[in-house]
């Protein structure tokens, strides 16, 4: 599979690695049925799931319009999930040896090489894997 980062092509491979799936999702997205085609990509390309953190963004309970359009918005421009679960996941791929993070969302080439760096594992984003 290739993943175009700053104009270099570079080969990932999830093939007998230890991954994680990541990502932010709606709450009005069931999860479980989302998640099990996106486990089977992953498996059937040869990866061993051994972690999954999705950070969940619901309707927000403020009075300001608009809360539910902003849904599909990432929570940071810098990581696309909270800082909080950004260390969360840098403490769970610690703890559970994991190779590589796979995103669910589409990230911009920032914020991968920013979650990298803060979580220190590498970062392959779901619809690179099929290519």
């Amino acid at each position: 599979m290739k993943l175009l980062i700053n104009g270099m092509v570079r080969m990932h491979q999830i093939n007998g690695k230890r991954v994680i799936i990541s990502g932010l999702v709606s709450s009005k997205l069931n999860l479980e049925d989302h998640l099990i085609s996106i486990r089977d990509r992953i498996i059937n390309q040869g990866g061993l799931i051994v972690g999954e953190l999705v950070q969940r963004r619901g309707v927000s309970r403020s009075k300001k319009p608009g809360g539910s359009k902003m849904l599909d918005l990432p929570l940071s421009a810098r990581t696309y999930i909270s800082t909080g679960k950004v260390e969360e996941l840098k403490e769970l791929s610690k703890n559970i040896n994991a190779d590589i993070v796979v995103f669910i969302n589409n990230l911009n080439d920032s914020q991968i090489q920013n979650i990298e760096s803060l979580t220190e594992t590498k970062v392959v984003i779901l619809n690179s894997l099929d290519k």
